[in-house]
């Protein structure tokens, strides 16, 4: 340790100076103020012995240019005098010191002053050098974090959150936000939204958007259905996340007229339709796990539609927002949030007035989103495809064993290997949910055997898609034979989906009423998509006719 002596009086000094030496410092003696602040660079002391009577420059004058000098850290300056008198004593505290040595000099006493001091330095020097790590360290994750917030950014360029149709509200608790809004245009004027949220906050919460808005847009842009996008999202999150990651989302498309809507919804709250008279509904509501949880063979893509009227809303939101506390009524839960909508008029509904002053009222417990969404015509013009259906008639026939109902889910293989007959690519959302629902059906009701009204009871989503890995692990038996005729002359195309299972009564399965409308849902969906569907082969095979309309 390193003793800076400043007194004027030579003997003062060399007693000092043999004391310190004594204790085991090193030692420099000067003989004014002036010449310890030049020296004080050099040396480098650790504690500074300072008379506080000197000519020139006294040691209350000194006092502040040594602590300034000294820089962030610590200096102890202990004050060599004579006097008693307190209000000397005080203006040497005022100016920065930090002890009292009383001459004559007692050697025991100073010696252990000067160890008391040199731990508060040492604590000092110690905590200056984690500042110091914690400062680099902070400026290194601000320029990650401006590197990520850079790739977001570009990430996101496509993002057509401008669409005239669409309000939106997101607040994250965080730098990065762990809710993810999207929406693109398709190509038949149609338009798509996906509305998600990460496990977590932050950083690692949000990192999952990038393959989830790489995989968004591209398919989007191909004309992709809603199941589709699902999957794919599925697969690829499922591939790169950590086990307990993953993706709650609603998927929406909204064709060009703006009234018919098709979505996927996997743990996200129900989202509102609010009609043109004020009615205010949780209509879209959630049907399946969330993404990245399972595997490829075990997702369910089958999704729902709903036709709704010119001018109706649909509000969609994340958690947070109804996890929300209000002052009176504490949580505001799906009833709290219908409620402050329906207050509102539904054709002036606006999220900045009626609805983002209630969340800023109380601290943010969540990442918040809120998009808005009209039902209206979307004025995007169609991607022009002016080529008609092939001039050939064709018959497609796919046997599917056991074994290879195990291992994969044959719809996407089928529907790009249809995509590649001429003008077949405008039909890809019809072609790939009516395949979808109708081998879903075929799978889960007619060789596994499962029952979807399952899905109504507590935790009957856990436990639906845990029988159904587990029945599929253990299938050994059955098959499903998908058969596709093409004719020319109508510009029809003939599905027959068969499964080797028990066969089942359509018409009470169908009439059985579930308030969550789990049961028969997809096979209401491949009913409106297509037409002639009938059931042959006491309920194993259905049977249905897409009509290749422009």
């Amino acid at each position: 340790m390193r003793i800076l002596i400043v007194d004027d009086q030579a003997p003062n000094r060399v007693l000092l100076s043999d004391m310190v030496s004594g204790f085991g410092f090193q030692c420099l003696s000067v003989s004014s103020a002036k010449q310890g602040l030049a020296a004080f660079q050099q040396f480098q002391p650790d504690i500074v012995l300072l008379d506080v009577l000197m000519p020139e420059m006294d040691g209350i004058e000194a006092a502040p240019q040594f602590k300034q000098v000294a820089g962030d850290v610590h200096l102890p300056l202990i004050f060599i005098t004579a006097l008693d008198d307190q209000q000397t004593l005080l203006r040497c505290l005022q100016a920065g010191g930090d002890d009292f040595v009383s001459k004559p000099f007692e050697p025991v006493v100073l010696e252990a002053k000067l160890l008391a001091h040199k731990r508060s330095r040492e604590l000092s020097i110690t905590l200056a050098e984690k500042n110091k790590a914690l400062a680099y360290h902070s400026s290194r994750v601000e320029r990650e974090h401006q590197i990520v917030e850079h790739i977001f950014h570009n990430s996101l360029l496509s993002n057509h959150l401008d669409y005239p149709h669409l309000q939106t509200y997101l607040s994250s608790m965080s730098m990065f936000n762990g809710d993810l809004l999207l929406a693109s245009p398709g190509p038949l004027g149609n338009m798509y939204f996906l509305l998600g949220d990460f496990t977590g906050h932050g950083l690692s919460a949000a990192i999952g958007a990038l393959p989830t808005a790489e995989t968004f847009f591209s398919m989007s842009r191909d004309g992709s259905s809603v199941g589709e996008l699902s999957r794919e999202i599925n697969k690829r999150l499922h591939q790169l996340l950590p086990s307990d990651m993953f993706l709650a989302a609603i998927i929406l498309e909204i064709s060009a007229s703006g009234t018919r809507l098709s979505y996927w919804n996997g743990g996200m709250p129900p989202g509102l339709l609010i009609t043109t008279d004020n009615k205010v509904q949780p209509t879209l509501q959630p049907q399946h796990l969330a993404l990245g949880i399972l595997q490829d063979a075990q997702f369910d893509s089958g999704l729902s539609s709903l036709s709704v009227e010119e001018g109706d809303s649909l509000l969609l939101y994340s958690d947070g927002v109804i996890e929300q506390y209000q002052r009176k009524t504490g949580m505001l839960g799906v009833d709290g949030l219908c409620e402050l909508v329906g207050q509102s008029n539904a054709s002036q509904l606006s999220l900045s007035r009626d609805l983002v002053p209630l969340f800023t009222e109380q601290p943010q417990r969540d990442d918040i989103s809120l998009a808005l969404l009209r039902c209206k015509p979307t004025g995007i013009a169609p991607q022009a495809d002016h080529s008609l259906p092939s001039p050939l008639s064709f018959e497609l026939r796919l046997k599917l064993e056991a074994e290879h109902i195990r291992q994969q889910n044959p719809v996407n293989r089928l529907v790009s290997d249809l995509m590649h007959v001429e003008g077949f690519a405008r039909y890809k959302t019809q072609f790939f949910t009516l395949l979808s629902e109708a081998y879903s059906n075929a799978l889960e009701h007619g060789l596994l055997q499962l029952d979807s009204s399952w899905k109504s009871a507590p935790e009957g989503f856990e436990y639906y898609y845990q029988e159904y890995q587990r029945r599929l692990g253990e299938l050994q038996q059955g098959c499903i034979d998908i058969f596709i005729s093409y004719q020319a002359e109508t510009r029809c195309i003939n599905f027959e989906i068969t499964d080797s299972g028990q066969g089942f009564n359509r018409q009470s399965e169908t009439n059985n009423d579930q308030t969550d409308d789990n049961f028969g849902r997809g096979l209401r969906l491949v009913e409106e998509l297509s037409v002639n569907l009938h059931w042959k082969n006491q309920g194993r095979t259905v049977a249905f006719t897409l009509p290749l309309r422009d």
